[in-house]
């Protein structure tokens, strides 16, 4: 038997999960078995902020905004506010510059990765710039989706 893994979702993913119908967000579930996973699903609490921004800027109608709200009730907010967290910021963060990674142009993804790092968590994103070149390091354990699809990259 495979032991379980608990996913820590980037923002990307989130939004699929608030569009109906989305073949991305049923791709998602499908590969990873969210729903049925003995752990809750997380997010950062930087993706709420980018969430309710995006929401915002997109001008979404209320029947959207309720699906967000309801999505993010359903996951697990990690928060940003242990020290572990912050040292895993900078130390990415400073290994991001020096090998002119481009997550370094991205503090809230730094903090994404820094949270699921300390946490344990796995990270599910469509952002290959910025977390394919993290993938099978030490520095973050992620899981890389195609953006159309939510098929895994390999």
């Amino acid at each position: 038997m495979t032991a379980a893994t608990a996913y820590l979702l980037d923002t990307n993913v989130v939004l699929h999960a608030t569009r109906q119908g989305s073949p991305v967000a049923a791709a998602v579930e499908a590969q990873f078995k969210l729903s049925q996973s003995p752990f809750r699903p997380a997010i950062c609490e930087v993706t709420v902020g980018e969430l309710w921004a995006f929401a915002q800027s997109h001008t979404w109608g209320d029947a959207r905004r309720d699906l967000l709200r309801q999505t993010i009730e359903k996951l697990l907010v990690l928060p940003i506010s242990r020290p572990a967290i912050h040292r895993r910021w900078a130390e990415l963060y400073s290994h991001a510059r020096a090998n002119g990674l481009a997550v370094q142009h991205d503090h809230n993804d730094v903090w994404i990765a820094a949270t699921s790092h300390v946490a344990g968590f796995t990270l599910l994103s469509t952002d290959q710039s910025a977390f394919l070149p993290l993938r099978g390091t030490s520095w973050l354990s992620v899981r890389v989706l195609d953006p159309k699809s939510g098929v895994e990259l390999q």
